[in-house]
């Protein structure tokens, strides 16, 4: 009797050595398994630095063959970037085509947006609270789409369609295209020009970065950028109908 009481506190070790064991196996787990997310967070945040690094450089590109071989005489018009392995579309589109959306009558931002709903809810975000107030202003192209509660999408149509901070809320009469590929002529000093860049990486995601960008002419810093937003937008194509087809330059595909 007394042997097996001498016996037993040994005996005792193997269930607290079976739960440290246990303990550091659960412990090395979640060590490989935060390294493993930390290391896919990593490569993530650095294709996200590729892809907005690729989406600047394309702008910066078409920008300066605006800069080389002048301005296209159009209402909008496309180029394509091959940069860092991925391609680039690109639309670009003097602003003063484009209806303001401070300074454009109620009838011209209707007859901008082709969805229904869409525009319903841009009709609403314009609508003053009462009927004797002034309708709703707005500094930033963002907050206007957030008044309209547009999703990244519908917010990546607003812009196609819209702009904001023309001194004259109409558009002007579009060029008429008399040509496949309209005339070029020298940038002008004051030009705004919206310009939107997409790529897709091989899992079909879509990065679009917008910038509305202001010539101020050659020498120092040729352009200044008044606007910047990036969009991360759904695989499946959104149907943003322009009033018109737009001409292709530089061999991309017409804007939808």
């Amino acid at each position: 009797m007394g042997g097996g009481r001498r016996g037993r506190p040994a005996g005792f070790s193997l269930p607290l050595t079976m739960a440290l064991a246990f303990s550091l196996m659960a412990l090395a787990t979640a060590i490989v398994g935060m390294v493993v997310v930390s290391d896919r967070q990593a490569k993530a945040a650095a294709s996200d630095v590729v892809v907005r690094a690729t989406l600047e450089s394309a702008i910066e590109a078409s920008l300066f063959g605006l800069e080389r071989d002048g301005e296209p005489q159009a209402r909008e018009w496309t180029d394509r970037q091959a940069l860092n392995g991925l391609d680039v579309e690109l639309t670009l589109q003097p602003v003063r085509y484009k209806p303001d959306i401070n300074g454009a009558s109620a009838a011209t931002l209707d007859a901008a947006i082709a969805d229904a709903g869409l525009r319903d809810r841009v009709a609403a975000a314009k609508a003053p609270a009462n009927a004797t107030d002034p309708r709703p202003q707005f500094s930033r192209f963002v907050e206007f789409a957030e008044a309209a509660g547009a999703d990244a999408a519908d917010e990546d149509c607003l812009r196609r369609r819209l702009t904001i901070g023309r001194k004259s809320g109409e558009p002007d009469p579009a060029p008429a295209e008399s040509a496949l590929i309209p005339p070029k002529s020298p940038l002008v000093a004051g030009e705004v020009i919206d310009v939107r860049a997409e790529t897709r990486d091989a899992a079909g995601r879509r990065d679009v970065l917008w910038r509305r960008v202001r010539f101020i002419g050659p020498g120092g810093q040729t352009w200044l950028t008044h606007d910047w937003r990036e969009l991360r937008l759904p695989h499946a194509d959104i149907a943003c109908p322009a009033p018109e087809p737009a001409p292709s330059i530089g061999g991309g595909p017409a804007a939808p």
